[in-house]
């Protein structure tokens, strides 16, 4: 866990924490500088999830939802990663181009996790998705 919480500071002290949650264009060097950050993470469940947020970087969003599935299916009892997983597929869903899927996935993610702040990220996330399709239907 400790390992975790370092690679998370040192991302963020390097300007690339908003490559992990948020679309974001990363130069290649900065990507590559994620790729060797991402070598000292032993948690398996946070590999596949910053592998995960490598691809999409890179514009790989079909090969980023794969490993998140991997993530899904191995690590099913990690509430904690299994939570991110499912946000960052919703966005993925919506940035490919699939709202339905997109708000299904961050539906239940709010209601699996009811009461905390996984549920209102997915909530808001929610009315985004909405106006997206309301700006898609005009």
């Amino acid at each position: 866990m400790k390992r975790i919480c370092l690679f998370l500071i040192i991302v963020s002290s390097a300007g690339l924490s908003a490559a992990a949650e948020e679309k974001t264009t990363l130069t290649p060097e900065q990507i590559k500088a994620m790729e060797q950050r991402m070598e000292t993470v032993t948690d398996p469940a946070a590999r596949l999830f910053f592998q995960a947020n490598i691809h999409r970087a890179k514009g790989e969003l079909e090969q980023a939802l794969q490993t998140l599935a991997k993530l899904n299916v191995h690590h099913a009892h990690n509430k904690k990663w299994i939570a991110r997983s499912e946000m960052l597929c919703a966005k993925l869903y919506l940035e490919i181009g699939m709202p339905d899927q997109a708000e299904v996935t961050a539906r239940q993610v709010q209601f699996l996790n009811e009461g905390t702040e996984v549920a209102e990220t997915a909530r808001l996330f929610r009315e985004k998705i909405k106006q997206v399709k309301e700006e898609q239907s005009e």
